[in-house]
């Protein structure tokens, strides 16, 4: 399976949670839609910071939706890589496995 199907894969069943849910699970949705918001900190910044997060944690939903996300948010893969670089200076190889994932991804967008 492609990691742009993994990833569809992922955020259906993750948003398929919300449908089953309560004023809790509603209260979460609106607090991620509005986290990741034009701030101080435009929104390609706060998803290339949640890609760094993501990698680090070894999130592979979180991974390959912020790579999503910056992109379609104006993310180069200069930009991308680059947080890639610092997700390895902060998780050590242990990153660096992940960040395997982001290359094939951005790959598959035609972006390398």
């Amino acid at each position: 399976m492609t990691k742009t199907g993994e990833l569809d894969a992922i955020r259906e069943n993750f948003l398929g949670f919300f449908e089953h849910g309560s004023e809790i699970n509603e209260k979460f949705k609106d607090h991620y839609d509005n986290v990741y918001k034009d701030g101080l900190l435009d929104a390609k910044t706060k998803r290339l910071i949640a890609l760094c997060g993501g990698i680090v944690a070894g999130c592979k939903g979180c991974i390959l939706g912020q790579t999503d996300h910056a992109i379609k948010h104006g993310a180069s893969a200069d930009e991308i890589l680059e947080v890639c670089s610092i997700a390895i200076s902060l998780g050590g190889t242990l990153a660096g496995s992940q960040v395997a994932m982001v290359v094939e991804f951005i790959k598959e967008q035609g972006m390398i």
